[in-house]
């Protein structure tokens, strides 16, 4: 059935009734793409703004009042759970998978089978998180309720919840109120 849909039906709004779930008062801007939306989970008044691109994997839920900004990408074939009030910053990238490098793999798609090995996992982002733009995210982490990430910041690790994290890679600076 997904191999019969075309690209077009996966932007801005075609892509609506092919959601799991989509909460009320959802905007997914005309040139916001998701492929997979079949494993996607959308909060009401949630935001999908153009040339954001989400590749669904193994499931992605959005939270309520959740910004996904231009040119974020969520890639990787893992799952992502976001939760409500998170702004995520314009060119951030969140990854749910990696390559292994162990024993010679090679790290790139297209490959004769067991060339490559893709090591998928989970991003885990709490309620009232604020992403900086171009920020690059890794699989495996929870990002603490509440944390603040600055501008380009490389997150590979935890963050505590409502702590202040800036850099590459990111390290706590300070703390904020609930």
């Amino acid at each position: 059935m997904l191999a019969e849909i075309k690209d077009v039906e996966l932007m801005g709004d075609n892509v609506r009734d092919k959601l799991r779930s989509c909460g009320s008062g959802v905007r997914i801007y005309p040139l916001a793409k998701i492929a997979f939306p079949h494993v996607v989970d959308l909060g009401d008044y949630c935001k999908i703004r153009d040339f954001a691109f989400i590749f669904a994997g193994k499931g992605v839920k959005i939270g309520q009042y959740t910004d996904i900004q231009p040119q974020t990408v969520i890639w990787g074939g893992g799952e992502i759970f976001i939760g409500d009030r998170v702004s995520v910053g314009t060119g951030t990238v969140l990854l749910t998978a990696v390559y292994s490098h162990d024993k010679g793999l090679k790290m790139v798609d297209g490959l004769p089978e067991g060339s490559s090995k893709a090591l998928y996992g989970k991003l885990t982002i709490h309620d009232d998180v604020y992403i900086g733009a171009r920020c690059t995210l890794m699989p495996n982490i929870v990002i603490g309720e509440g944390s603040i990430l600055g501008a380009a910041s490389f997150v590979n690790k935890d963050t505590e919840p409502w702590g202040i994290y800036v850099g590459s890679p990111a390290k706590k600076i300070g703390e904020r109120k609930k």
